[in-house]
């Protein structure tokens, strides 16, 4: 048999290479040229460079994408953790934040009170920092 192209097996370290650079939970099998990638990763973005990967070897066919996206669970505080992390924040900004309010039940945040339209984005950016479940903005903008 005379071949032109490189091998499966040839193939197959190439693709293993490629991809096992984008994330080790990747595997590959390389029949006929073309890939058959399977796994679990945390973004689609992985998901699309190990295509990109195994697809970028010189010799393959095609390539059969069968990995799976699971993006994680996000992390939500529980609501001690939320009031302590917020409220030592929002002291630290002493008066720029003096009328803000804040009330913390079943991990979402609830914000009554005014605060300065200069100073509404850095105290979205506190709470949301401290990763609640929901944040309420009943603020009013002066």
């Amino acid at each position: 048999m005379n071949s032109c192209g490189p091998n499966d097996k040839q193939l197959q370290q190439a693709v293993t290479t490629g991809v096992s650079a984008v994330s080790s939970a990747v595997s590959s099998d390389v029949q006929k040229g073309v890939v058959t990638l399977s796994g679990v990763v945390n973004s689609p973005e992985l998901k699309d460079a190990a295509e990109k990967a195994a697809a970028a070897v010189k010799g393959i066919k095609s390539v059969v994408n069968n990995i799976e996206v699971k993006v994680p669970e996000p992390v939500i505080n529980p609501d001690d953790v939320l009031n302590k992390t917020i409220s030592a924040a929002i002291a630290a900004g002493g008066d720029v934040f003096k009328n803000v309010v804040v009330a913390v039940k079943d991990s979402e945040v609830t914000l009554t009170g005014d605060v300065k339209k200069a100073n509404l984005k850095k105290l979205l950016q506190i709470v949301s920092e401290a990763q609640p479940k929901k944040v309420n903005n009943n603020l009013t903008i002066k």
